[in-house]
């Protein structure tokens, strides 16, 4: 039985086709003018598809664009693997007709190269295609398509594993194409926030601070008043995670600003008030914290950012709880756990705070230096990859560094040979420089320990989301699958992602995308028990890990969780979009490998996609 949607597609197709019938050995412009008519993402692959067999009779050259369209439509309605081949196809009959590199070609060799990213999001797969393109695009010579592909490329150097400096001399070509070409501003600022991104991803801020800057400086000379503001909120967090309380202030300053002069923009006020709130509290003046994120709580029914409203809340109980107002920390709790009952948080400050209010002091303490060693780590972590980063790309000399260690060791043993003259004075200067070399000492082994908790977490945490990133989960579920082997115990681990999460990003932007995101992470997690384990690894897609559960229970999870995602919504009247997931379930079996287990996930998944989507289907 068709669905009434459907019924309803098929026949806005026919009358497409009544009207517009195919019209045999006309140019590709007229099919592109009937396509213009047509709204619906899946009425016009129809449309497209049911011109296939007349496309042959185009010339090669319009049989390549054919070619791309149709894969441009097969990407937008999630036939990826369809896409992929359409690319192809275009590829090799441009390749054909063309002697040497094409602008066709370039764009084909970029969106298959997108479309793999979409299938993997692997670098090893998708960049061959980039960085073929940026060879063609080379050769071409047309300012803004290198620009494009230049900045398409460098973030195949994103992973700090990767290569940083050639990923920044792409960038710092393009910026200077853009620049002898005097492309538009909103080129500029597209480089200037990868080049932003590109060293945020490596911890490098005063760098990414600068980037980020210049970006903004783009976005206000063509009054992109959306970007502009999102700028700033993002250069107010790295400006504290540089202690530049002076810029941050600016900044926030700014916020306020455009928040007052562009009132259409409804939840400014609010993200103003929250950045006020969170640079007073960086700063330690807790009172104006207080102030500042309780006027935020009163905008929180402007935005549809739940997760910034509950850091407000967060962030509202700590500083009563640094100013020894316990009463108001207690209340601000009690007002957080209404306003979100099933929501469970993991900062451990709060958890400590709770405990210490609760009058168990020892539980608390136990919280606060499990939240202790978390950030001692973290730094520790930070300074690691701060270090390495700033070697690969300064070519630290670390002989000088150990010279200059060297010295000092010789200006202490020349104190000590002048001992025997000033022997009082000497020993006294000793001693004092020891002491001051052992607390010296203390100090970078305390700082050391908290930035490594912090760095490790970010390693293992999806900056969207805040839940575990593809490499954190796919560790952790090897793990619980070789325990789960070892011990003869059922495991189950379901794959998800988002439906029709490409008609998201293309209709409402990839603010609202994120949002969509963030919202399923959010419904997902209140599904949950303590030991599953949820992780982000893909832009639209999940893995879920089920230790101890067979795979009936592991459906009803799943269920659980497709039921509550299809409560949500994201968008602004009259755009609004009904959230819906597919869910594949399996349980290990025989398998040790946990990519293995994950392969019968995805099979699962791809039923479930394929019978209609927003449902379960267990492998």
């Amino acid at each position: 039985m068709y669905s009434l949607s459907r019924v309803f597609i098929v026949i806005c197709f026919m009358l497409n086709l009544a009207f517009f019938p195919p019209a045999y050995g006309q140019s590709l412009e007229v099919l592109e003018q009937k396509l213009a008519s047509i709204t619906d993402p899946a009425e016009q692959l129809e449309f497209l598809l049911s011109y296939q067999e007349d496309s042959e009779g185009f010339d090669r050259q319009q049989q390549a664009k054919y070619w791309f369209l149709l894969g441009n439509h097969q990407e937008r309605n999630e036939q990826l693997d369809r896409a992929v081949a359409s690319y192809t196809q275009a590829i090799t009959l441009e390749q054909a007709r063309h002697q040497g590199p094409s602008v066709l070609q370039v764009e084909s060799l970029l969106e298959r190269s997108y479309a793999r990213y979409l299938q993997t999001y692997d670098t090893r797969l998708y960049c061959p295609d980039r960085k073929q393109a940026l060879e063609m695009a080379r050769q071409l010579n047309q300012s803004k398509l290198l620009v494009k592909v230049l900045v398409r490329y460098a973030f195949c150097f994103k992973d700090f594993n990767a290569d940083l400096s050639r990923g920044l001399a792409l960038l710092d070509e393009a910026i200077a194409i853009a620049t002898n070409n005097q492309l538009s501003p909103r080129e500029h600022a597209m480089i200037y926030n990868a080049s932003g991104l590109l060293y945020q991803n490596y911890n490098v801020y005063e760098k990414s601070y600068d980037f980020l800057n210049k970006a903004y400086q783009q976005w206000a000379s063509v009054n992109d008043y959306q970007d502009m503001f999102n700028m700033q909120f993002t250069l107010v967090n790295t400006a504290i995670n540089m202690k530049r309380f002076d810029l941050a202030g600016k900044h926030v300053d700014t916020l306020f600003y455009l928040a007052k002069s562009q009132k259409q923009f409804k939840d400014f006020i609010f993200f103003s008030h929250f950045c006020a709130g969170t640079l007073a509290l960086a700063q330690g003046k807790f009172k104006e914290s207080v102030a500042q994120l309780l006027l935020a709580l009163e905008q929180r029914d402007k935005t549809g950012e739940v997760y910034f409203v509950r850091l407000t809340y967060e962030y509202l109980v700590i500083s009563y709880f640094r100013l020894g107002k316990f009463i108001e920390a207690e209340q601000q709790l009690m007002d957080y756990q209404s306003a979100f009952p099933e929501y469970q948080t993991e900062s451990l400050e709060i958890l400590a705070i709770k405990e210490f209010l609760a009058g168990n002091y020892s539980a608390a303490m136990e919280q606060f230096y499990l939240r202790l060693d978390q950030e001692v780590e973290q730094r520790r972590d930070f300074v690691l990859r701060s270090t390495s980063t700033t070697a690969s790309l300064f070519n630290v000399n670390i002989t000088e560094l150990d010279n200059k260690i060297l010295q000092q060791d010789l200006q202490i043993n020349a104190l000590q040979f002048d001992k025997e003259q000033e022997q009082k004075r000497n020993a006294y200067l000793f001693l004092l420089l020891v002491s001051f070399l052992a607390f010296a000492l203390v100090l970078l082994s305390w700082h050391l320990l908290r930035t490594r908790k912090i760095f490790r977490h970010r390693a293992q945490t999806d900056h969207l989301t805040r839940i575990a990133n593809r490499r954190h989960s796919f560790e952790t579920g090897q793990h619980m699958l070789n325990q789960a082997v070892s011990l003869n115990h059922p495991m189950s681990l379901i794959v998800f992602d988002i439906d029709h999460f490409k008609q998201v990003n293309d209709s409402l932007g990839h603010e609202t995308g994120d949002q969509a995101i963030v919202q399923v992470v959010e419904k997902s997690k209140e599904c949950l028990r303590k030991q599953d384990h949820l992780g982000r690894i893909g832009g639209e897609e999940f893995l879920l890990l089920l230790p101890g559960t067979r795979q009936g229970k592991a459906v009803e999870i799943a269920e659980r969780i497709r039921a509550k995602v299809a409560t949500a919504r994201v968008g602004v009247e009259p755009d609004i979009i009904d959230l819906t997931v597919s869910l594949g379930v399996v349980c290990a079996r025989e398998e040790k490998n946990l990519q293995d287990l994950i392969n019968r996930g995805d099979k699962a998944l791809y039923q479930a996609k394929a019978g209609g989507r927003n449902q379960v289907v267990s492998a």
